[in-house]
């Protein structure tokens, strides 16, 4: 007997809508999407410490990250030879969370671990609330980003801490027209500075309040910089980021290096050759088919305004993810890109046909293998904790 498919899937949508009227069936719903993806994908940390497998590298960086734990604001490296190591001595977000919660490397990355339920449920909300309370759109969406490497990065990425810049930067969306968004990007800048390139799109969030932009550029842009609270926190955010960076700086010799040295350069990750689609097909996966609907849509209508900010934000996000060896965790910093598709899908009333594309886009996500580019390609595979 052939199963009725279509049935199934409005049934199972039906099932959603009703949890969903309160927060504590969402909280169940994305507490159930990360118990499941925690079986399948085991922290590999959690591995690491069962066998004792640490490299000699995972030492150097827990070493790294424990002394600037106990020492936010003190440079660690100077002119050490692994230099391609001093970006990261800014990156104090992580730091000065376990300064003040009193946690060590290998418990500041438990901590990121129980972040992803939190980051599920700021993410459904936040979908649902852009596409005008659709609630099955939000869960498709939910689980369908779970499955790339914004997900994997949760329980994958054990030194690095970049989840905590995906929660602030998703904390800074979902208050995308409040005054709150600018503390939270100032979080998430100061954990990895590569989310200031995505960060860019709350302009175009608070642009969509009242309506797709159409009209004359220069309205568009007039709306886009006098009227537009989400352009006037970013800018206030980046103002407060270069501030601080600049005092860090001068009293605390505190800085990004760059060059070919610190393995930050222009072009850096075209090193890689025939490896680097797998690292940045990875970063969002099938996902990435979203962004370019709405990009479809904008060059369709000439919306060329818009077209060419959105396109120069994702533009601006690549050329900062191939600049350096880690491709393919710098590219999942432009997640947020893919909210303004939700916007459109309100906008036209495309809900059902949106809920029947991302359900196929989570499917396909979840059957494909998920890659990881840090001076090799390596897999991310399921159970890999059993095998």
């Amino acid at each position: 007997m052939i199963p009725n498919i279509p049935n199934i899937f409005r049934r199972w949508n039906d099932i959603i809508s009703q949890w969903a009227q309160h927060q504590l069936g969402v909280f169940l719903i994305c507490l159930a999407l990360f118990a499941g993806f925690s079986i399948l994908y085991f922290p590999k940390v959690i591995q690491k410490r069962m066998d004792n497998s640490w490299t000699s590298n995972d030492k150097y960086m827990i070493d790294f990250v424990n002394r600037k734990i106990e020492h936010p604001l003190v440079a660690m490296l100077g002119n050490d030879s692994r230099e391609h190591y001093a970006k990261r001595e800014l990156r104090i977000t992580p730091y000065l969370i376990g300064k003040v919660f009193h946690l060590n490397a290998i418990r500041l990355f438990y901590l990121q671990v129980l972040l992803l339920p939190f980051f599920l449920l700021l993410f459904f909300n936040l979908v649902r609330r852009l596409s005008g309370g659709d609630a099955p759109i939000a869960f498709w969406s939910t689980a369908c980003i779970l499955f790339t490497y914004v997900g994997h990065s949760f329980v994958y990425d054990t030194l690095f801490y970049d989840s905590y810049a995906f929660v602030f930067l998703l904390i800074a969306f979902y208050y995308y027209d409040r005054v709150w968004s600018v503390l939270a990007l100032v979080l998430a800048f100061f954990v990895d500075e590569r989310s200031l390139f995505p960060a860019l799109n709350i302009s175009l969030l608070y642009l969509f309040q009242t309506g797709i932009p159409l009209g004359k550029w220069s309205v568009i842009l007039k709306d886009f910089l006098w009227k537009n609270k989400g352009t006037h926190y970013l800018l206030f955010s980046y103002f407060l980021y270069a501030i601080v960076r600049y005092y860090l700086y001068s009293n605390y010799h505190l800085n990004t290096p760059v060059g070919k040295h610190a393995g930050v350069q222009l072009g850096f990750a075209f090193l890689h050759g025939y490896k680097l689609p797998y690292a940045l097909f990875s970063a969002l996966k099938w996902a990435i088919i979203l962004p370019l609907i709405a990009m479809v849509y904008f060059v369709k209508h000439r919306i060329w305004t818009v077209a060419c900010f959105y396109f120069g934000t994702y533009l601006a996000s690549f050329l900062a993810a191939t600049a350096v060896d880690d491709v393919t965790r710098s590219l999942t910093f432009c997640f947020p890109i893919i909210f303004v598709l939700f916007l459109l899908i309100h906008r036209l009333k495309e809900q059902e046909n949106a809920r029947i594309l991302i359900c196929l886009l989570f499917l396909a996500n979840f059957l494909t293998p998920t890659y990881t580019l840090l001076m090799h390609l390596e897999r991310i595979s399921p159970l890999n904790w059993i095998f």
